[in-house]
């Protein structure tokens, strides 16, 4: 006889409620938090039971269930971690009624009557690529805020700087470092030449004493829409230093990540592929994780979110709709840019690649060009996945 123990998680604590397969409500459901007190009491109180052919279910819910899992996991119990919104279809009835209690037994009664994979800890290799790799997101979704605030700052406090230092070189250490200590068109002004020459020296700028009358020259000409003595000032000075630390810190976890996805075995496949480089294959070995868990390209563009949704009225079925954009985001949108960039290299080294002449195809049906380069990821996906199997053969 089969029991399950369901557990509905909220934040910090959880409903649990331990079911039969005939339907005994062996514990009632009731709260815990997620303390190591809480949980060595709860499972003292299954041991008592004296049961076999335990198995854990509960929802996945962000990184609210993580603890939990973690505790049954390594107390060597049967988990299985559902999709949130798969248990939502279930649990529709007529009545508006939602309880905690009662999304424990809705639970309970789906994982009897229905087929889950029981759930397998990655490698620890792999968890700690994605922890790297969510935090280099997270970075970089920071720091692009951060710099459009700073080139609104530039405008205002010394628009010349655009001209001085052209396209990405504003990001650069060296400018970054300069404008730090220089954010206004005054403070340059009233700044000697051979002490902009000297700072220029010490950073290794190429044609430093060129580059010091330029700047000498322009900010004498310029005209800020503020004094030097506004606070927009120090907050450019601010933001450049930010800027600067947030860009190391990404660059650091580059290194790290590429040094992790060195050790995984599918990394010299995916990084052979014509238009990835390192660090874009070290990304999705980072996201796609032990890719031998999906059996299937249908189960891997699922978890990719770019399997296309279908709409069906009686005779009428739509069955080449929008991606459903329900999986994986962050892999998703590195495909994306993959793809982008093999079609742009093959077009400029004129070399021939199938996801190049895949693209041309798609955009000679009359595709638009983000649909014909949506359809090419997944044939970067089925790519990697035949690769990466060939290895475990």
């Amino acid at each position: 006889m089969q029991n399950c123990l369901a557990i509905d998680v909220a934040k910090g604590k959880s409903m649990v409620s331990l079911i039969s397969s005939c339907g005994e409500v062996l514990i009632d459901p009731y709260e815990i938090n997620h303390s190591i007190n809480d949980f060595t009491n709860f499972l003292n109180r299954i041991k008592k039971l004296k049961l076999e052919n335990i198995s854990v279910i509960m929802e996945s819910t962000g990184i609210y269930h993580r603890p939990i899992e973690r505790f049954f996991l390594e107390n060597n119990f049967k988990v299985y971690t559902i999709n949130a919104l798969y248990s939502k279809m279930y649990k529709r009835n007529l009545r508006k009624t939602k309880t905690d209690k009662l999304d424990c037994i809705s639970l309970a009664e789906l994982f009897f009557t229905t087929d889950f994979k029981q759930y397998i800890k990655s490698d620890d290799l792999y968890l700690n690529m994605n922890a790297l790799s969510r935090q280099y997101f997270a970075l970089s979704d920071v720091c692009t805020n951060i710099k459009n605030r700073y080139k609104n700052l530039i405008y205002l406090c010394f628009p010349e700087y655009e001209t001085i230092f052209k396209g990405e070189m504003i990001y650069s250490e060296s400018a970054l470092t300069f404008i730090e200590k220089y954010p206004h068109a005054n403070i340059i002004s009233n700044t000697r030449i051979d002490a902009l020459q000297n700072f220029f020296k010490k950073n290794n700028f190429r044609h430093w004493k060129n580059k010091a009358n330029i700047i000498k020259e322009y900010a004498l000409k310029s005209y800020p829409s503020v004094n030097m003595n506004d606070e927009s000032v120090s907050n450019l000075s601010q933001l450049a230093r930010l800027i600067n630390n947030y860009q190391k810190e990404i660059e650091s976890i580059k290194y790290k990540l590429i040094f992790l996805a060195k050790k995984s075995k599918y990394f010299e496949s995916i990084n052979s592929i014509f238009g990835i480089g390192e660090f874009t294959a070290s990304i999705i070995i980072a996201e796609l994780g032990d890719i031998n868990r999906f059996n299937n390209i249908k189960e891997l563009t699922a978890y990719c979110g770019l399997d296309p949704s279908i709409k069906q009225s009686g005779r009428s079925i739509d069955i080449h709709g929008p991606i459903s954009k329900s999986g994986n985001k962050y892999l998703r949108k590195i495909l994306f840019v993959c793809c982008l960039n093999i079609v742009r290299l093959s077009a400029k080294c004129h070399v021939q690649n199938d996801i190049e002449i895949y693209y041309r195809k798609k955009r000679n049906e009359g595709k638009h060009h983000y649909a014909a380069t949506i359809a090419c990821t997944t044939k970067l996906l089925r790519k990697i996945l035949a690769l990466c199997k060939q290895l475990d053969k």
